[in-house]
């Protein structure tokens, strides 16, 4: 009986387990199950290189997703957008289009409600499309720095207790370690993104399909490592143009 039970458990699994495990990667991505840990490990990155031209943006609107007038734009839904507005919180940021009208597109995912931090009128700039990423790949090592919150600091002198208020939050930088190979892509693109010293979107596509848009300065020698029995490495250093990234489920 234990050994019959045992071939009836064992049947079970093989045919229940990989329609669970495909239902569970499913509801991660659609966001419906909570991750206790996520790991980077399979995360691809992506460099945008080439980008078309700027699109006038007249107004944005004070909204859950900002939308932005912009005569005849010609963006699609989904489109990758650099935006340069004249609410310094959104100056640099990246967004993609959504809710797409002739004349008109909104932000996705952007709020822009606040009019203490969106005073209404004075959201007006441009948007750049991104048209073209190279995927970044033999990447060793991640790490990020900054965005450690300062404080200013005092004394009353009749209670002798020292007070803090927040200022500012340090400057972030992403720094990545690649094995040396000129012949890929990504070698000329991170040059050439050095030599124009000017913000380029960096992509992360997540291994459950989320997906993290950043605006970054590219700081890249191309010059590799020499060290005896160690294979040769690359170090490319980049600085966010506008300290918030933006992410999206998919």
């Amino acid at each position: 009986m234990k050994k019959l039970m045992s071939f009836v458990g064992a049947l079970l699994l093989a045919f229940f387990e990989p329609a669970f495990i495909a239902l569970t990667n499913w509801m991660h991505r659609q966001g419906l199950l909570l991750a206790a840990s996520s790991f980077p490990n399979g995360t691809v990155f992506s460099l945008g290189t080439t980008y078309a031209a700027a699109k006038t943006i007249s107004a944005i609107s004070n909204a859950s997703q900002g939308v932005c007038s912009s005569t005849t734009h010609g963006f699609g839904d989904g489109d990758v957008l650099v935006i340069s507005s004249g609410w310094p919180r959104l100056e640099g940021r990246v967004a993609r289009a959504d809710t797409i009208l002739t004349d008109s597109f909104a932000l996705e995912g952007i709020d822009t409600t606040s009019t203490i931090l969106y005073p209404a009128g004075a959201g007006g700039g441009s948007a750049v499309k991104v048209t073209d990423f190279v995927p970044i790949s033999q990447v060793t090592d991640l790490s990020t720095s900054g965005g450690e919150q300062q404080f200013a600091q005092w004394v009353y002198v009749e209670d002798g207790q020292q007070r803090q208020r927040p200022t500012f939050k340090n400057a972030r930088q992403l720094q990545m370690v690649l094995d040396y190979d000129p012949n890929l892509a990504w070698h000329a693109a991170l040059l050439k993104a050095d030599l124009l010293n000017t913000p380029h979107v960096l992509l992360a596509t997540l291994p459950n399909g989320s997906k993290i848009y950043y605006n970054m300065y590219v700081s890249f020698d191309g010059e590799p490592t020499f060290t005896a029995n160690v294979n040769q490495q690359v170090t490319a250093n980049f600085s966010f143009a506008n300290p918030r990234s933006t992410r999206y489920a998919s």
